[in-house]
């Protein structure tokens, strides 16, 4: 743990809480009996009220619940949730964000679903979109109080951002006491650990509290080697006597030690006479865990071109980043006067991830002096510079979000509420062992034949200074109306500015392109944003609520745009709840995809051109790594979104509740990532006609251009989600039950980029129609227990028809409270050891839907001063 980082961020917290000052008591109406009534903020609406209706679905996980599900961060709780239907991006080495983690709600992306703090829009990771998406590793697990999920569209409410649903973290606030706890977890599939600690203190006065809380805790990278899924495979599967490179192996590249024959001449190939073929291995070409032995060139050259020597990046490579958090915040409001509150809140979070890539990969000449070199003179081919080093990426992510306010009575129908939020983000990226162009250009300009001044002249040292800053003011006004049969019609109207700024800079040499295995330019933008909003609740009779909502926003880059919502709450029948909304959206384009740096990846996609060309069957062509350069589109207009929801909730035996809720999605100009594949595709179609793909004379590609484009056709997602809690009563004590389930009845999408043609993906390898959860919680005197499971459906190869069988992870803890001298626990996730889903190839099926971790074992404890 570093002590600077963790200084910082308590003297920043403090300093925080000693301008808030100490709280205030919740605002609360007068009952008609006199007695006090609790006033509750919805998530999705502004308008505080006597009792929680809303036409909405709102799904709640109590910190409780997190710790039921053996989680460690607020990432791992929403990538369980059924409504994180395909999976999320989490920290993933071979990333440009390999430090970030997401959620998805209903797959429609990430970027659709709103983050918020407090009920607060918080600044986005300038890695993922510039800002459109927010870090939830940046978020203090400790510090939750509870997750709000509104499974709908609300940018009537919100604005931008909010089309698939929102996710509103709440953080503890006006708690009293001091609190420890400490976990520490061992991976049963390697040597990896996880480790935790966090304090949670706070006192209460005659006019108001502060809530400070305090959190350290570290995950250790999960190497390719480590999995058997995901380590270097190459064997020879058909027999022949030969090793096919992309066909028969996995993890393994063509950029070993491959050279172009200067000896070539021309004849028929023929494996037994090396002077036939095009490309050949160098000297020693053997099987030593890293260089993997002479692999058959046909895949990646062409029909009979030889043979090169194979490198297994996937032996060296780490697979999910590690992590190392240190996080503060704090929490504070103070009683100016018996009408007037001030409170503030400030988060400080900072992030260390470590990823590693193999060596560098690329084009170059071999010395004459290289003893693999069996040429005796300088040799052009395709290398692994394992001499250089690994590619190592620390990723340093800091967070400060701060919030300042004020928010009071006016008189008895009036109430307001108006603060100001600073929040910023910086992630800084350095990246050493790469390979430098301008290194290779020196040792030829300048004769260099000393092999290990040839190869430190070969270093170079990456980086990247990513920034996002967001500033923004509030003002809303809570109005109750008038009384109607069903109680009191309230309206809240608000109007809010904010402006983000979003900056990337490039060392020099990546960007001028002069880095092999990095890329990119410096880039930057900004956008300001005005918007004003209103929303209303008329309880129309005792079993009947109206609410609507309207909100105006003007971007200042792409325009403006109106966002409505209208819904209804019946409650005719006892204990039954019926609810409906209708409501349109927007998303504006990330600053990254309009203004954003090109950057660099190596994507796994399939050449069906290039196979044509060489006389290969689509059957028997191959994917393999190429060359991607991913840059922004200035050009790209704003999503619209239109989403329907219809609900049900019933109550029954006092203690059980069971519910049913249909969503409807439909996206129009929706903003898509144009991958290597889909580029392979248009190229496909138009038969070597698209200019994004880069091919040498031979039709081998060299490059290819991938971005974001606003999709041709309109894209619908249709689900179905159920639910079922309750609690058991008995002698040997008290079980709380519950089960969550999804239905994904509608994936459309894209079949082909550009051609217009939408094809259903649900029940397909990667979106599985069903996900569910079920937890059950056991407690009797000092002694508790639980278990929970996470199952994801059956599905299927939407190609060649292969099925692939549910996949389900069981978690289980048991502990015992000794009062006064604190608790343990004792636990483990994934308890049977369960590898992720693999498909036909025996590869990970979805690395960001399965998990790859494997069976943790930890223990717990905490006390409660």
């Amino acid at each position: 743990m570093k002590t600077a980082p963790l200084s910082n961020a308590i003297r920043a917290a403090i300093s925080a809480s000693v301008l808030a000052g100490v709280a205030l008591p919740a605002f609360a109406q007068e009952a008609e009996d006199g007695a006090q009534v609790e006033e509750i903020f919805v998530t999705g609406s502004r308008i505080q009220r006597s009792t929680n209706t809303d036409s909405q679905e709102i799904i709640t996980i109590s910190a409780d619940d997190m710790k039921i599900s053996g989680d460690i961060s607020v990432a791992d709780a929403l990538r369980s949730s059924t409504l994180n239907s395909l999976g999320s991006f989490r920290e993933s080495s071979g990333s440009s964000a390999q430090s970030n983690a997401t959620v998805d709600l209903r797959g429609a992306g990430a970027g659709r679903t709103l983050v918020l703090l407090n009920g607060r829009r918080t600044v986005g990771s300038p890695s993922l979109g510039g800002g459109g998406t927010v870090n939830l590793n940046m978020i203090p697990f400790s510090a939750v109080d509870r997750l709000e999920i509104i499974a709908d569209g609300a940018s009537a409410v919100y604005g931008s951002d909010a089309v698939a649903g929102v996710v509103n973290v709440i953080l503890k606030s006006g708690y009293e006491g001091m609190k420890f706890n400490a976990r520490y977890g061992d991976r049963s599939e390697d040597d990896g650990v996880e480790k935790s600690f966090s304090f949670l203190t706070g006192a209460k006065g005659d006019r108001g509290s502060v809530t400070f809380g305090l959190e350290y805790d570290s995950r250790d990278p999960v190497f390719d080697k480590d999995r058997d899924y995901t380590a270097a495979r190459y064997s020879d599967l058909d027999g022949d006597g030969y090793i096919m490179g992309y066909g028969e192996t996995a993890g393994v590249s063509f950029y070993g030690y491959t050279l172009l024959n200067p000896n070539y001449n021309g004849q028929p190939f023929d494996p037994m006479d090396r002077d036939t073929w095009e490309v050949t291995p160098g000297n020693n070409c053997v099987d030593d865990g890293s260089f993997v032995g002479e692999m058959q060139a046909d895949l990646v050259f062409g029909p009979d071109t030889g043979f090169y020597c194979g490198y297994a990046y996937a032996n060296v490579s780490a697979n999910r980043a590690g992590s190392e958090r240190v996080n503060a915040w704090v929490s504070s409001t103070f009683e100016l006067t018996d009408e007037i509150e001030l409170f503030a809140d400030a988060v400080i979070a900072q992030n260390e991830s470590f990823g590693r890539y193999a060596p560098p990969a690329a084009p170059g000449a071999a010395l004459a002096s290289d003893p693999k070199n069996p040429y005796g003179q300088p040799v052009n081919g395709y290398f692994r510079w394992v001499d250089i080093g690994t590619r190592d990426n620390t990723v340093n992510d800091n967070l400060t979000d701060v919030n300042l306010g004020l928010r009071g009575d006016i008189n008895d129908s009036l109430s307001y509420e108006a603060y100001y939020t600073y929040s910023d983000y910086k992630s800084v990226s350095i990246g050493t062992y790469y390979l430098s162009y301008g290194g290779f250009e020196y040792n030829i300009n300048y004769n260099i034949t000393d092999y290990d001044q040839y190869v430190a002249n070969l270093k170079s040292t990456t980086i990247n200074d990513d920034r996002m800053n967001l500033q923004k003011v509030f003002y809303g006004l809570q109005w109750d109306m008038f009384d109607m049969a069903g109680g009191m019609a309230s309206s809240y109207f608000a109007i809010e500015g904010f402006e983000v700024k979003y900056a990337a800079i490039v060392d020099g040499q990546s960007e001028a392109g002069l880095v092999g295995g990095s890329a990119g330019n410096s880039a930057e933008g900004s956008r300001n944003v005005g918007a004003i909003s209103a929303e209303a609740i008329f309880p129309v009779t005792d079993w009947l609520d109206i609410d609507a909502a309207v909100r105006y926003d003007d971007y200042s880059d792409f325009g403006s745009a109106v966002s409505p919502r209208l819904g209804a709450t019946f409650t005719m029948i006892p204990d039954l709840t019926i609810k409906a909304s209708y409501g349109e959206g927007f998303r504006a384009p990330d600053l990254s995809d309009l203004y954003g740096v090109t950057s660099f990846s190596a994507e796994t996609a399939t050449d069906y051109y290039g196979c044509q060309l060489n006389g290969i069957s689509e059957a028997d062509c191959n994917s393999r790594q190429f060359d991607t350069y991913i840059g922004s589109n200035p050009n790209l207009d704003a999503e619209t979104s239109q989403t329907f929801s219809l609900g049900a909730n019933y109550n029954f035996f006092d203690a059980w509740n069971v519910g049913v809720n249909y969503f409807n999605l439909t996206i129009s100009d929706s903003i898509e990532y144009v991958s290597a594949q889909d580029m392979l595709n248009v190229d496909y179609y138009s038969q070597g006609g698209n200019s994004a793909v880069v091919r040498s004379a031979n039709g081998r590609v060299e490059e290819i251009s991938a971005g974001y484009q606003n999709a041709v056709g309109d894209l619908t997602r249709e689900a179905v989600d159920f639910s079922l809690s309750g609690l058991i009563e008995t002698s040997f004590g008290m079980f709380e039950l519950r089960g969550n389930s999804s239905y994904y009845l509608t994936y459309e999408y894209e079949q082909d980029f550009g051609q217009g043609n939408v094809a259903n993906a649900a029940g397909d390898l990667g979106f599985p129609e069903w996900r569910s959860n079920g937890f059950v919680q056991w407690s009797m005197g000092n002694v508790f227990a639980s278990w929970n499971v996470d199952y994801i459906g059956e599905s299927k190869d939407a190609i060649n028809g292969t099925e692939y069988d549910a996949w389900m992870v069981h978690n289980a803890s048991v502990g015992y409270s000794f009062t006064d001298y604190g608790t343990v626990k004792v636990g483990a996730n994934n308890i049977l050891n369960e590898d992720p889903l693999l498909d036909q190839f025996g590869e990970q099926a979805d690395e960001y839907m399965y998990d790859n971790t494997g069976r943790v074992i930890f223990v717990e404890y905490s006390i409660e001063l």
